[in-house]
């Protein structure tokens, strides 16, 4: 069995130790000490790294009582070691994990939202909650985690036998089988209460900062994208570079910058509208000037959207069938059309363009749309004219 020493002295940072076990696996080291200040991977939070002696710490699991170190090599079983935290990443760890603990127990109180996971990766963290919250419930979430953060109440730990933890009222009672349960109380429980193995500050304060990422409705809940202590410090101000940045680009300051951007987004949409337009008018132009009754064309210039434009203008012209392309920068599209009353199987005229060109499309009997890898040379494109002309007078015989 393992003493695991940051179970009751989490502030702990290295410890002397005896290997019991050493066993070699897939080019890694299996190590086992008699007692530890690693935390190995549980409860969502990752294993601590570090180092026994000069080997490094990979990760750390439990097997049981037992915390198995993996390691880049081989110690000699029976010598006495140094195990050595990386202690910005427990620093970092703790401070996920007690800004987890802050914000599950203040959705408990504020909403009666009950924690049903969470997860601690190396760039983020993740807590799903129960109830479905709004963006001002959120706000209001995070307001209320930074003040606790800012009271610096105290975060302890408890070790209790079966009979006290049963008598007990918590936030949430993990099932424990062991006779000695460990709780986690922030602020004495006015802030949050659990069974918990982790890593934790020594009081709120320390957590620094808790902001909430992001969030989306999940299993009927929400699950919550959060950073705390470090973490969230740098998020923000890497945020707040890019705004400077973006600002900058609007020559404008970062408190003006969301006029700025409404203004530009309401000139694009209607720069938006007046060049379709004068797309409309153009494609009008083109048709009313085609005398094709199978026109087949390649437009330089042209976007999905306006080649959708250019062949129902051809139809509405008189063609029975129009064949555009249209390429704008790498990309070329294409889109054929019937009109009513004609047999001819636009979805064939889609297999014909991709047989010749490698394209990829598809549609119905009535219209067919798709991409090439490249424009249609003029050879190529009297080929689909004279094949479109056939069809139509296959049909008419």
């Amino acid at each position: 069995m393992t003493e695991k020493l940051w179970y009751a002295s989490p502030m702990l940072t290295s410890c002397e130790a005896e290997v019991i076990s050493s066993e070699e696996r897939d080019g890694k080291y299996l190590l086992r000490l008699d007692r530890t200040v690693i935390f190995p991977a549980g409860g969502g939070q990752p294993s601590d790294m570090g180092s026994i002696g000069e080997a490094k710490i990979i990760e750390a699991i439990e097997d049981g009582n037992e915390v198995i170190h993996v390691t880049d090599r081989a110690l000699p079983v029976g010598a006495r070691v140094t195990a050595r935290l990386d202690v910005p990443r427990r620093l970092d760890h703790s401070e996920q994990h007690t800004g987890e603990h802050i914000l599950s127990g203040l959705a408990a109180k504020l909403f009666g939202a009950k924690n049903v996971g969470f997860h601690m990766a190396e760039d983020y963290s993740t807590l799903d909650l129960d109830v479905c919250l709004d963006a001002d419930s959120l706000a209001l979430l995070e307001r209320e985690a930074n003040a606790a953060v800012r009271r610096n109440v105290p975060v302890t730990c408890e070790i209790m036998d079966r009979e006290k933890f049963d008598s007990i009222t918590i936030r949430k009672k993990s099932e424990v089988k062991s006779d000695e349960i460990r709780v986690v109380f922030i602020g004495g429980g006015e802030v949050d209460s659990c069974t918990c193995c982790g890593t934790h500050c020594a009081s709120s304060g320390e957590v620094g900062f808790i902001r909430i990422a992001d969030s989306q409705k999940y299993k009927g809940g929400t699950r919550i994208w959060f950073s705390a202590g470090g973490r969230a410090v740098n998020e923000a101000n890497g945020m707040t570079r890019e705004l400077k940045t973006i600002a900058k680009s609007f020559s404008t300051s970062c408190e003006e910058l969301p006029a700025a951007i409404k203004k530009q987004s309401d000139e694009l949409a209607n720069l938006k509208r007046e060049l379709k337009s004068r797309t409309q008018a153009l494609c009008r132009l083109i048709a009313e000037a085609n005398t094709d009754e199978a026109p087949v064309m390649m437009m330089e210039g042209f976007g999905a959207n306006d080649v959708k434009l250019l062949t129902d203008s051809l139809i509405d012209s008189g063609a029975r069938v129009a064949l555009v392309f249209g390429r704008r920068g790498s990309a070329v599209s294409y889109r054929a059309v019937r009109k009513q009353g004609e047999k001819i199987p636009m979805n064939d005229i889609a297999l014909a363009v991709n047989a010749l060109k490698n394209g990829k499309g598809g549609g119905s009997p009535d219209f067919a749309q798709g991409a090439v890898p490249s424009p249609l040379t003029e050879e190529e494109l009297d080929t689909l004219r004279d094949y479109i002309k056939r069809r139509i007078k296959t049909q008419r015989v």
